[in-house]
């Protein structure tokens, strides 16, 4: 079955009283685009987290938020790097000399460098965190996956039902338009036998051109064209792939011959069930633009 583009997978992960939630919101786009939000100290995995998503998702925009609560985390989760607040204000001392200025470094000074600040958290805590998010962040794209794929079965279904409502519509032209050329041809013919008898031209010329101008408002070869597009498409439908490029493609082969056959009609009736047709293939354009 096809999958939808659009979804919400949502996952928690525990361990030791540190809890990671994941939540991933996915919408329509052309290609893979993927927004990753994470806690400033695990920036180091994102490259590793948008590895996993690529693995899972082909396309669409990816919107993953990633937080972390840590119940063993200081209330102040960041400490001062000593060595380098001695070595900035050392820097500052020598500048201020330098400047001759009679003053110290302030506090105030020492804040603009925020290098002096760091993480509470060591490597060992960022390692432990980050096999939490791999469990949480697999878990919220199985349940994105589910429910992009119950909105692609219930997209594949109102597809199917238009679908099967454009054959009904072709069905009624191809019926129109036999009797429709039958007619024609026969009118046709008539006109042309009374032309040559008035005008004493060329009977076998003329009806030579009757048969070509017949010709030109058959439509069957677009009909059977678009009976084998409408099946193909319900067989893409049914496959467990990203479908959505292909039956974006079919579609528009689809609306070109609809365009040909509304070129050839001379029947208001087929006119009208052309209209048909082309309202049907617009809302199928819209569901497969939802379509991975």
């Amino acid at each position: 079955m096809v999958y939808s583009m659009t979804g919400l997978g949502l996952a928690e992960a525990k361990k030791d009283g540190v809890g990671v939630n994941v939540e991933i919101r996915s919408v329509n786009n052309r290609f893979l685009d993927i927004s990753c939000r994470l806690p400033q100290n695990l920036t180091q995995y994102e490259p590793e987290v948008r590895r996993i998503v690529r693995q899972e998702i082909t396309r669409g925009k990816i919107y993953i938020t990633i937080s972390i609560h840590d119940e063993n985390q200081p209330q102040v989760p960041y400490k001062v790097n000593i060595p380098l607040t001695k070595q900035i204000r050392s820097l500052l001392e020598t500048l201020l000399n330098a400047a001759n200025l009679d003053e110290s470094p302030s506090l105030d000074h020492l804040l603009h460098f925020p290098e002096l600040f760091e993480s509470a958290d060591g490597p060992e805590s960022a390692d432990n965190h980050w096999a939490l998010i791999k469990e949480a962040l697999t878990l919220a794209l199985k349940d994105l996956k589910e429910m992009r794929l119950r909105e692609g079965q219930t997209l594949a279904e109102d597809i199917i039902n238009r679908i099967n409502t454009l054959d009904d519509l072709l069905h009624r032209i191809e019926s129109i338009a036999r009797d429709h050329v039958q007619d024609a041809y026969a009118k046709l013919i008539q006109r042309i036998k009374t032309m040559a008898l008035d005008a004493n031209l060329d009977s076998e010329r003329l009806n030579t051109e009757a048969v070509l101008m017949a010709d030109r408002l058959d439509i069957s070869e677009e009909i059977v064209r678009l009976r084998s597009h409408h099946s193909l498409f319900k067989d893409f439908l049914k496959q467990n792939d990203q479908a959505g490029k292909k039956l974006t493609f079919l579609l528009q082969e689809i609306n070109r011959e609809a365009n040909t056959i509304a070129s050839k009609a001379t029947n208001a009736e087929i006119s009208h069930l052309i209209v048909g047709m082309k309202d049907q293939i617009e809302q199928i354009r819209e569901q497969v633009q939802n379509l991975e």
